[in-house]
């Protein structure tokens, strides 16, 4: 019986450090530079948004005013995995996708969620406010 309480507490203490948490975030303005890829195709899928505003950032040193650094996103294989982390997440709200899909601009948080410095997913929401 002592084994199973002990085997029981040691679970629960186990329990916490796999947790999600905000292991970085930042806030970003996407602007037009952000809405198309660097061969110039628009792109609709907010996820690759966030992945070229992060090339424009990292890479190409195409910074909006607004745009902050990000510790994550400097390699292109780590800004690869973007559009597959923010599928994961519950999705931005659905006005900013609207507007980001009719090519209008956005001031946006980005929260990126996970465990142990690896990233699960993302989270995006209005940055004013």
């Amino acid at each position: 019986m002592k084994r199973i309480i002990l085997a029981g507490a040691l679970a629960l203490l186990a329990a916490p450090a796999a947790a999600q948490e905000v292991i970085a975030s930042y806030y970003a303005y996407l602007s037009p530079q952000d809405l198309r890829n660097s061969r110039g195709i628009r792109l609709a899928d907010i996820g690759a948004i966030l992945q070229q505003d992060r090339a424009n950032f990292h890479r190409f040193g195409l910074r909006d005013g607004m745009d902050e650094h990000d510790p994550l996103f400097a390699s292109s294989a780590t800004r690869a995995r973007i559009p597959e982390l923010y599928a994961r997440g519950p999705g931005a709200p659905g006005y900013i996708v609207d507007l980001l899909r009719r090519g209008e601009t956005r001031f946006v948080h980005v929260r990126i969620i996970g465990r142990g410095g690896r990233p699960d997913y993302i989270e995006v929401y209005e940055g004013a406010g």
